[in-house]
C-alpha cells in the first residue's frame, strides 16, 4: 500500500447551524488500481482502497484506521465512448472508539454506465451507478439498501505534454451526487452525500500513473440531522496493463 510522503490536516470541528450539526474531519484516502485489457472491448480491474482519519481530539489525519475496500471489476466498451461496468466488493469499516464509530462490513455489487465526450482539449465523462448495499446492522443482520450515484467528471491534459505517455500530466475534477433509497442503517432520507474532487495526475511510465488531490465529502448521517464534512487528501496509483506491458494502455477513470 502507498505510504504518504507529505502530512497535512484539517482540524476536526463540530458546529451547529439552523438545528443541523456539521462535523469537519481530516482524512487520508489511498488506492492502488490494477487493470488490464483482455480484448479491444473487455477490461478487468482490481482495486484496493485504504483510508485513515483524525478525531475531535487529534487532527492528525493518519491517526485511526477508517476503512478498507477490496473490489474486482469487469468493463465492456460498447464503443470507445460508451462503457458498461460491474463490480462486487467488500467494504470493512473499523471501530473508532473516540468517535463512537462501530466496526462493520458491507458487501456491495453494482452496475455502472459511463459516457465519454472527448473535446479538443479535455474529456467530459458522465457516470451513472446503481449499487445494492448489504450493510451489517447493530443486531448483526445484513440490511439491503439501494443507492444511486451520478458523477460529472472532466480530465484535461496539460497542454505542453502529449496525453497518456511517460512524462505527461493532467488536471482532473468531478462532482458526484448520491441518492439513498432508505434503510434503518442509512436512514430514510433521499439525499445521501455529495463529493467534489480536484486533483493532478502524472504518468511515471506509459502504464503507471499517480494521481493526488483534495476531496470533499459532504454526507448526511442516518439521523437526518448531522452532516459529516470530510476534508480528504486522496492519493491513487494506477497500474495499467498489469501483465502485458506491451498492450496499449487504458485511461484511468
Amino acid at each position: 500500500m502507498l505510504k504518504p510522503l507529505l502530512v497535512f490536516s484539517f482540524y476536526h470541528v463540530t458546529y451547529t447551524k439552523a438545528q443541523s450539526t456539521y462535523i469537519n474531519t481530516p482524512q487520508f484516502w489511498s488506492e492502488i488500481d490494477f487493470s488490464h485489457r483482455l480484448t479491444n472491448k473487455l477490461v478487468w480491474q482490481f482495486d484496493v482502497q485504504y483510508s485513515r482519519q483524525g478525531s475531535s481530539v487529534n487532527p492528525d489525519l493518519f491517526k485511526y484506521n477508517s476503512q478498507l475496500t477490496i473490489r474486482p471489476w469487469l468493463h465492456y466498451f460498447i464503443k470507445p465512448t460508451i462503457r458498461i461496468s460491474a463490480f462486487a466488493g467488500l467494504w470493512y469499516n473499523y471501530a473508532i472508539s473516540d468517535l463512537g464509530a462501530r466496526e462493520y462490513p458491507e458487501w456491495r455489487p453494482a452496475l455502472q454506465l459511463t459516457l465519454y465526450s472527448p473535446k479538443k482539449k479535455f474529456t467530459i465523462a458522465n457516470r451513472f451507478r446503481q449499487e445494492n448495499r448489504f450493510i451489517k446492522d447493530r443486531q448483526g443482520e445484513f440490511e439491503s439498501v439501494l443507492r444511486t450515484r451520478y458523477q460529472l467528471k472532466c480530465v484535461a491534459p496539460i497542454t505542453k505534454h502529449t496525453p497518456e505517455v511517460k512524462g505527461a500530466s493532467y488536471v482532473v475534477g468531478f462532482n458526484e451526487l448520491f441518492f439513498n433509497w432508505g434503510s434503518n442503517v442509512t436512514g430514510h432520507h433521499l439525499f445521501d452525500q455529495n463529493r467534489v474532487f480536484l486533483g493532478y495526475g502524472y504518468y511515471i511510465t506509459n502504464d503507471l500513473i499517480v494521481e493526488t488531490g483534495y476531496f470533499n465529502q459532504f454526507q448526511l448521517e442516518s439521523n437526518g440531522k448531522a452532516f459529516d464534512v470530510n476534508h480528504v487528501w486522496q492519493l491513487t496509483l494506477y497500474v495499467n496493463n498489469a501483465f502485458k506491458p506491451f498492450v496499449k494502455n487504458t485511461t484511468p477513470d
